[in-house]
């Protein structure tokens, strides 16, 4: 369908971003690092649950929903709150993997 081909589309560009193809000198747009810890791994900047209580319990909600992006923005939300919190490094981990997003899928897993 359409929303699907537009929304693998926008995954490839976040991907392309993540990977740095985006000239150095020029910010992803939307994306930021938290610290040079996390290097390699880019938040989404935009991100409406950055204060949401309880985000990491609402992603896990949204993953079994399967609502991956979604999913994604809590996670991310959580460890921007609780940056040592392993386990929402994992899941963010697995979630990127299962959103075709490897590149972040393992920097987030190593972490």
């Amino acid at each position: 369908s359409d929303t699907e081909f537009w929304d693998k589309m926008q995954a490839e560009w976040e991907e392309m971003a993540r990977r740095n193809w985006i000239s150095e000198n020029q910010d992803a747009p939307g994306q930021v690092t938290i610290s040079t810890i996390e290097k390699g791994y880019y938040f989404h900047t935009d991100n409406p649950f950055k204060d949401w209580p309880g985000a990491f319990e609402e992603g896990l909600k949204k993953m079994k929903e399967g609502d991956l992006p979604v999913t994604i923005l809590y996670l991310e939300a959580a460890i921007l709150q609780e940056p040592n919190d392993a386990e929402a490094w994992q899941f963010l981990g697995i979630t990127q993997a299962e959103n075709e997003n490897e590149q972040a899928a393992i920097v987030a897993l190593q972490r």
